[in-house]
């Protein structure tokens, strides 16, 4: 089982997918961002603040793929996020399509449910410089993916969850 969850910058993304991990026992959270700066480290602080002590966190900027061979043991999976994971493979100029492929091939033969947090930057205005809009492109390309292998989807509003795949609407 593969849930999406999208949404805006602050939109209640994390806090969402955090909520829809708590039935499980061994829950892992794969963190992807890295503290570039004082405000980065911040905000993984209160991510890091956001969960208590049953869950096992697994810092994975790049080699998103690894991630399920190092939770095997776990009942979730929570990887937080998909946006940051992405600007790390063009900040260090990886092959970016061959972890994309890597990953979800690796996602697809996952047996326990996976929750996938990520931001939608298709709703604003089209960044000024061309680093931005092949960013917003790529990024763009990524959600659809995951999105059609997702069994559901959930956009979120201003904290309120709207499911526009799978689950009620």
């Amino acid at each position: 089982m593969i849930t999406l969850v999208t949404g805006g910058v602050k939109s209640g993304k994390t806090a969402y997918a955090i909520q829809l991990c708590g039935q499980y026992q061994f829950k892992t959270y794969v963190a992807t961002a890295e503290a570039f700066d004082d405000a980065m480290q911040n905000k993984i602080d209160l991510h890091k603040a956001e969960r208590d002590g049953s869950w096992t966190t697994i810092e994975e900027p790049v080699s998103l793929h690894s991630v399920f061979d190092n939770a095997e043991k776990q009942d979730v999976i929570l990887i937080d996020c998909i946006t940051m994971w992405l600007n790390n493979l063009i900040y260090k100029q990886l092959n970016i399509e061959k972890h994309i492929e890597h990953f979800l091939e690796r996602l697809a033969e996952c047996k326990k449910p996976v929750v996938i947090v990520t931001n939608e930057t298709g709703l604003g205005v089209m960044p000024a410089n061309p680093e931005g809009c092949r960013f917003a492109e790529e990024l763009g390309r990524l959600n659809t993916r995951l999105a059609l292998a997702a069994d559901s989807v959930t956009f979120m509003i201003s904290s309120i969850p709207l499911s526009i795949k799978g689950g009620k609407k």
